[in-house]
C-alpha cells in the first residue's frame, strides 16, 4: 500500500495532466480551424493572391501575354495553388499560436517577465512584417528589374511560377527575420546572456558581416541591391545597441547619452532656479503691499 500522501500527489499530478491535455487540445483545434480558414480563403481568392505576389515582377517574367510566369506540366498550376493555400494557412495560423502557447504557459512565468511578453510578442510581429514589407516594396522590385532586363539582348525571360514563388516567399521570409535583430539583441541583454560592452565591441565587424549576409540573401550579384540590403542591416544592428544598452545600461554609455542627459538636466535645473528667482522678484512687493494693505485696515 502506498502512503496517502504519495496517493495524493500522484491524483494531483494526473490531474494536472488531465487539465493540461484538455487545454492542449483546445488550443489545437483553434490553430487547426485557423489554419484552414486562412487555407481557404487563400484558396477563394488565389487570382488576387497571385496577382498581389505577381506585382513586384512588372510584368516582365516572360514574352507572351501581360508577362505573366508559365508552367511547364499540367499538374504544375494546381501544385503552385496548393502550395499557396498552405503557406496562406500557415500565415493566418502563427498569431493563434503564439497566443496558445503564451496562454498555456503564462502561469509559469514570473508577473514582471510575463508584462515584458505582453510587449516583447507584438514588437516582434512588427519587425517582422517591417522586414517583409520592405522585400516587398523595395528590395524584390530593383532586384527582379536588375535581373529581368539583364540579358534583353541577348534572350527573354521565360519565368517558371513555382521558381518565382519560391524565391518571393523566401526573400520576403528571411527579410522579416532579419529585422528581428534589434529585439534578439535587446533580449539577450535583458536576459543578461550578451553584454552591452560585447555587442558594442563586435561593431567594427558589421559592415563586413552585413554585405555578406546580404550577398547570400538577395538573389542579384550587383552592388546597387547588396548596398540596398546591407545598409538597413547596420541601421538595424545600430538600433539593437542602443536598445541593448537600455536593456542593460550599468555597462557603459551609448553615444554618449548620459553626459546629453546630464547637460539637458543640468540646464532644466538652471531654468527652474532663474524661474523660481523670478517669481520671487515679482511676487515679493504684492506681498508687500498686502501686508501693509491688512495693516492699515487693523488701525
Amino acid at each position: 500500500m502506498l502512503a496517502p500522501e504519495i496517493r495524493s500527489i500522484g491524483e494531483v499530478a494526473r490531474t494536472a495532466s488531465r487539465i493540461l491535455g484538455r487545454r492542449i487540445r483546445v488550443r489545437l483545434f483553434w490553430i487547426l480551424l485557423t489554419f484552414g480558414a486562412g487555407a481557404g480563403t487563400t484558396w477563394y481568392f488565389r487570382e488576387a493572391v497571385f496577382g498581389f505576389l505577381l506585382a513586384p515582377a512588372g510584368g516582365n517574367l516572360s514574352p507572351f501575354g501581360d508577362g505573366l510566369p508559365v508552367f511547364t506540366s499540367p499538374t504544375s498550376m494546381m501544385g503552385a495553388t496548393i502550395q499557396l493555400a498552405i503557406r496562406g494557412g500557415v500565415i493566418a495560423a502563427l498569431p493563434v499560436l503564439a497566443v496558445s502557447v503564451y496562454t498555456l504557459f503564462s502561469s509559469l512565468v514570473p508577473p514582471q517577465q510575463r508584462r515584458f511578453l505582453v510587449v516583447f510578442l507584438p514588437a516582434t510581429v512588427l519587425c517582422f512584417l517591417l522586414g517583409a514589407a520592405f522585400a516587398y516594396w523595395v528590395l524584390l522590385p530593383t532586384g527582379l528589374t536588375f535581373l529581368l532586363n539583364f540579358g534583353t539582348g541577348v534572350a527573354v525571360p521565360l519565368i517558371v511560377l513555382d521558381e518565382y514563388i519560391s524565391l518571393l516567399t523566401a526573400m520576403v521570409f528571411w527579410l522579416g527575420v532579419v529585422f528581428e535583430l534589434p529585439i534578439t539583441m535587446y533580449l539577450l541583454a535583458k536576459m543578461q546572456i550578451i553584454s552591452y560592452l560585447r555587442l558594442r565591441g563586435l561593431r567594427k565587424y558589421v559592415p563586413v558581416a552585413a554585405f555578406v549576409l546580404s550577398a547570400i540573401i538577395t538573389p542579384t550579384f550587383d552592388v546597387f541591391n547588396q548596398t540596398l540590403l546591407a545598409l538597413p542591416m547596420i541601421v538595424l544592428y545600430e538600433l539593437g545597441l542602443f536598445l541593448s544598452w537600455l536593456a542593460w545600461p550599468e555597462q557603459g554609455d551609448y553615444m554618449f547619452v548620459k553626459k546629453i542627459r546630464a547637460g539637458i538636466g543640468w540646464v532644466l535645473r538652471k531654468i527652474r532656479w532663474a524661474l523660481r528667482k523670478i517669481r520671487f522678484v515679482i511676487g515679493y512687493p504684492v506681498v508687500k503691499v498686502r501686508w501693509i494693505y491688512r495693516k492699515i485696515r487693523k488701525r
